[in-house]
């Protein structure tokens, strides 16, 4: 196939890899394997831009014989001359260089401007086929895809936006600037409610002896009843009653009470007076302690005590969390509601760093309208909250002087666990049906007994000498996601938990113990409109 060329007419032909057309004076491309263009008459050479896809070719055909080929960068674009009058192009990396043709006698014959990008051409084509319905325009800058045009919905959208990612070898060269037609928002709400019971039982005896050397036996001995922190579990103590018993032999009461909360008072061996008391004096003008101990004996001997603990506990936590959340389609929104907690962390130099750990109700979500009354959801949702179960406290340090004595100590870092409840997922759903996201049904049961070797195990007696212990917890959690399609509305239309409220006045606040003003609907001065429980903070 042939076409004229004249001075002011371009012959233009698209490469056997789909160029694009070029207009030159004088100058013909042609496609690869198609005839020879017409020639026109030699002219001013001028410089003109050309296209080439990467890896694609063109032939140029020149109107006067040339001699020399000069290309700037011959790593973008490799040109070669058949003959005399055609050249061949190559584009062989992304970027732009610039090729001359010169005749016998040095003069320029053509000067080509080129720039090696992309081939779009096959992308707009996959598009075109595959989404139909996008009105999208494909361009290439570098090594990137630019996006421009018009798509129906976000999921439209997506569908192009993969299938370009795809083609240019990764999302990140890929440029949206492509207009979503529907504007719409998704409003995500979440319920997250969480039950957990727990059931504590602690029954047992403890037994010991000892043996006393040169030690007064305080008044209040014998039997007592005492409240006191005999239990703990996971460290936190629990509280119960306890049973304590005692007996002494060998032993005499002082003669005059001189011991605060049934301590007992060492003597002085050297002294060998008796121990029915002491009395301390100090001397204003010298600060020297006196210590005066009463008639008395060295009292020797042998003490057996032994206390019985009890303790019975039930608990029952209810949690409830409704974070709502509104995000377009196709973007991602997060909502957290709670705070951070310092967590150190040892750097070089002896210095510590401090970074912040979030705990509280949070939740995150990237929604996709797929249709007008269904929506795509990738949901991360998560309950979390400051733990002692999980805690980590660091060794403390003790100081030392040069004689190896302890003279200081430094207390160790205690860094809080979080106990968190966190669920990710992806799903589909008409807009403002519900469907249960994730759900726990958790059963934790332990028992241990503790006791004297041999005499724990004997029927009946064997609860003398041994210790129960009894726990278990029960969680049940639910998580329910509902989504709506949901559009802007005026602000008369939107109630705030504030609306209603007034705050009572002085006299009622005193008198009457009011936190709030009793108004009757549009009363003069008040906020209007009608409450509606229960949204709000209003107390009757």
């Amino acid at each position: 196939m042939q076409q004229t060329q004249t001075f002011k007419s371009v012959l233009a032909a698209i490469s056997c890899v789909a160029l694009s057309v070029l207009t030159l004076p004088a100058v013909a491309f042609a496609q690869a394997g198609q005839g020879t263009p017409g020639k026109a008459a030699p002219q001013q050479s001028t410089t003109q831009r050309l296209t080439l896809g990467l890896g694609k070719s063109a032939i140029v055909d020149l109107p006067v014989e040339a001699r020399d080929v000069v290309v700037s960068d011959p790593t973008v674009a490799d040109a070669v001359m058949r003959t005399s009058r055609r050249g061949f192009l190559l584009g062989t990396k992304i970027g732009e260089t610039n090729v001359f043709f010169l005749d016998a006698q040095g003069r320029q014959i053509l000067a080509l401007e080129i720039r090696v990008a992309r081939d779009t051409s096959e992308l707009n084509a996959l598009i075109q086929r595959l989404v139909p319905e996008a009105r999208v325009v494909v361009d290439s800058v570098n090594d990137s895809i630019i996006l421009t045009g018009d798509v129906p919905n976000g999921l439209t959208a997506d569908q192009v936006l993969r299938i370009s990612g795809q083609y240019a070898g990764g999302a990140d060269k890929v440029l949206n600037m492509m207009n979503v037609l529907s504007g719409d928002q998704v409003m995500l709400r979440v319920r997250i409610v969480e039950m957990q019971r727990s059931v504590i039982k602690q029954l047992g005896m403890n037994l010991s002896s000892s043996n006393i050397l040169n030690q007064l036996l305080p008044e209040d001995w014998g039997i007592k009843f005492a409240t006191a922190n005999g239990f703990s579990v996971n460290g936190a103590f629990l509280g119960g009653t306890t049973l304590d018993s005692t007996w002494a032999k060998n032993f005499i009461r002082p003669i005059s009470n001189t011991f605060l909360s049934g301590t007992s008072e060492l003597l002085d061996p050297t002294i060998g007076a008796g121990a029915g008391g002491y009395s301390r004096t100090i001397d204003p003008a010298t600060g020297i302690v006196t210590t005066t101990y009463g008639p008395g004996e060295l009292v020797t001997g042998q003490r057996a005590d032994s206390n019985i603990q009890a303790l019975e506990r039930v608990g029952l936590a209810r949690t409830l969390a409704e974070p709502n959340l509104t995000a377009t389609s196709g973007e991602p929104a997060k909502f957290l509601a709670g705070g951070e907690f310092p967590v150190p962390t040892a750097q070089e130099g002896n210095r510590v760093s401090v970074s912040f750990k979030p705990f509280g109700v949070g939740l995150g979500f990237t929604p996709i309208i797929l249709s007008a009354d269904r929506i795509s959801l990738k949901i991360s949702t998560e309950v979390s909250e400051i733990s002692t179960a999980a805690s980590f406290r660091q060794a403390d340090t003790l100081i030392r002087d040069a004689a190896g004595n302890v003279t200081d100590t430094i207390r160790g870092l205690s860094i809080p666990g979080v106990s968190v409840r966190r669920a990710e997922n992806t799903m589909e759903l008409p807009s403002g049906r519900s469907m249960v996201m994730a759900g726990l049904i958790q059963q934790a049961t332990r028992q241990s007994i503790e006791g004297v070797p041999g005499l724990k195990d004997l029927p009946i007696l064997g609860n003398l000498f041994r210790s129960r212990d009894f726990q278990t917890n029960e969680t049940e959690l639910v998580i329910i996601v509902t989504p709506y399609i949901v559009k802007s509305t005026t602000m008369d239309e939107l109630q705030t938990p504030g609306d209603g409220y007034a705050p009572a006045s002085d006299s009622a606040a005193l008198l009457l113990g009011r936190m709030n003003r009793m108004v009757k609907p549009d009363s003069k001065g008040l906020p209007k409109g009608r409450y509606r429980a229960p949204i709000g903070h209003i107390v009757n």
